[in-house]
């Protein structure tokens, strides 16, 4: 994203001018989407929760609580929405003792096939919120799959994986205007984080999950009160965020967590000019490098492990939806049976490379995420003959 021609991401560019920013490594941390989402919305690295692939877990988030649920704990008068277009993530934010108030899934939108349209939909659910003058205080989640999509679809160095990170920059700027409106018009003074999960391999393949330094490179980007302008901090971590929000609200750090409040760790260091600020960011991720040839090792074999169940629960959930229905129930019983065969060594394995979190039980796959979607699929139409 960094690395852009600055007339392809103005929005981010401006953003990063009255924010401090952050392009920190992941790595030694498993890079799969659904881990660093907990660690992301949760505060605890995905070891702790033992989150260690895509499956959504629900008993995860009663022992380490959401965002939404820690700031209902801190005051139910706050106001939470999300919108999102992957299941997961609504499921997330809806775990625990409540949840976010208002839960938007987005669904793909049909022959949406570069999943571009549908975050332009998000950034449209979000932009509404922003306006609405009747959620104050309230916190704002939105999460963009678009650029992760291409990024599998055609690789992280395709000219679609840039198309997509140009989307999001458009989107952002929507955001960011609504906010900036908002703001004129209440006098209140938002805080806008950005963040991301991980990286992308450039060629296309696996797309992420191990160690590669294109994998491990995040960013964080925060601007609001008590964050310096043009700043740089590389202290800052994912894993910060949800203790930043708490603290924005008055909040203190919970137990069992890994991240602190940002605005614990200092200003930073300033830069006179947004082309300096950009270069310093860019040298940060070159810095970036894989860990020692153990480590590597070992979380490759964690990803390889938790990836099978997961792959085998994915397919279970759409694997049977051509059989006839006398063989529906069979087919689940399979495949209920090779996600718990191959959930158990992946469990064994993940406590061994360090997901002290990890657990067998309960032993049988969980419901998937359910969720109604603001934009259903039409149905298709019934052939209809016509006599002439």
């Amino acid at each position: 994203m960094l690395a852009l021609p600055t007339g392809q991401n103005a929005n981010f560019l401006e953003l990063l001018g009255t924010s401090t920013s952050a392009a920190p490594s992941i790595v030694g941390h498993t890079t799969i989407s659904n881990p660093s989402w907990s660690s992301i919305l949760t505060g605890a690295w995905g070891e702790r929760t033992g989150v260690i692939n895509n499956v959504f877990t629900p008993w995860t988030y009663n022992r380490f609580p959401t965002m939404f649920d820690q700031i209902e704990a801190l005051n139910e008068d706050i106001d939470t929405t999300v919108v999102a277009n992957w299941n997961v993530i609504n499921a997330i934010s809806a775990a625990g003792a409540g949840g976010a108030d208002n839960n938007l899934y987005v669904t793909q939108i049909a022959g949406d096939t570069n999943w571009l349209a549908t975050d332009d939909l998000v950034a449209e659910l979000t932009v509404d919120a922003i306006e609405d003058q009747s959620t104050d205080p309230s916190v704002l989640f939105s999460y963009f799959v678009g650029v992760d999509e291409n990024g599998h679809l055609y690789g992280g160095a395709s000219p679609e994986y840039q198309a997509a990170l140009v989307n999001m920059d458009e989107n952002l700027g929507l955001m960011m205007d609504a906010v900036a409106a908002r703001e004129a018009l209440t006098g209140e003074d938002w805080t806008i984080i950005v963040v991301t999960d991980h990286g992308h391999q450039p060629q296309k393949g696996f797309g992420h999950g191990f160690n590669s330094p294109d994998e491990t490179a995040t960013f964080v980007i925060v601007d609001g009160p008590g964050f310096a302008d043009n700043n740089i901090n590389t202290a800052y971590q994912i894993v910060d965020t949800t203790p930043t929000v708490l603290q924005i609200f008055g909040g203190g750090v919970q137990p069992r967590t890994d991240g602190v409040p940002l605005q614990s760790l200092g200003a930073g260091d300033h830069y006179a000019n947004i082309d300096d600020l950009v270069a310093a960011l860019n040298a940060e991720i070159a810095q970036i490098e894989s860990p020692n040839f153990i480590t590597d090792s070992l979380l490759t074999v964690r990803t390889i492990f938790s990836s099978i169940p997961y792959f085998i629960y994915d397919f279970g959930l759409t694997g049977d939806s051509g059989l006839p229905s006398f063989l529906a129930l069979p087919a689940q019983l399979l495949f209920s049976g090779l996600y718990v065969a191959t959930n158990i060594p992946a469990q064994i394995i993940a406590f061994g490379t360090g997901v002290y979190g990890a657990r067998l039980f309960p032993i049988l796959p969980p419901p998937a995420p359910d969720f109604t979607p603001v934009n259903p699929q039409p149905t298709p139409l019934a052939p209809v003959l016509i006599a002439v």
